[in-house]
């Protein structure tokens, strides 16, 4: 597929504040496909001052999550990050988050794995594979772009 250069995809990458080998794996894929131009909007990163478990802290950390995927045109999801049981309390926030701004979610399988899990297939609008070329058409099928060239 050729890409229209004039078009700059954001993209979030669902994380529950840590870099996941898929999260990376994934955004060196998308890095890496000719001519597909996107921005990176998830930050696996929040105050560590801020205890998500207090209603302040909690409400931050929501803010910042909505700070990066409310700008995105899609979401990605990862089955593997959802298979961690201490990450699923943040994903799932990430996808209400999503769900609620009316965000595209697009699943991929945990690397490696024949398939996507069923739970994770059902909370996407669509699932993918690991190819660059095949998730970059799908998030550029999916979006609304940011900015094109008149």
């Amino acid at each position: 597929m050729i890409f229209d250069d004039s078009v700059t995809y954001d993209v979030f990458i669902m994380h529950a504040w840590r870099y996941h080998d898929d999260w990376n794996r994934a955004a060196d894929i998308l890095d890496g496909v000719a001519g597909f131009k996107w921005r990176n909007f998830s930050v696996p990163w929040y105050d560590p001052a801020m205890d998500p478990n207090t209603a302040v802290g909690g409400r931050f950390v929501r803010d910042w999550l909505e700070g990066q995927i409310l700008p995105s045109n899609v979401v990605l999801f990862l089955d593997s990050v959802y298979s961690v049981k201490s990450a699923r309390k943040w994903l799932e926030t990430e996808l209400e988050i999503a769900r609620s701004a009316g965000k595209p979610v697009i699943a991929l399988p945990a690397f490696g794995a024949p398939g996507i899990t069923l739970e994770v297939a059902a909370l996407a609008d669509q699932v993918v594979p690991w190819e660059g070329p095949v998730i970059a058409r799908a998030i550029a099928e999916a979006s609304r772009p940011v900015n094109s060239a008149v």
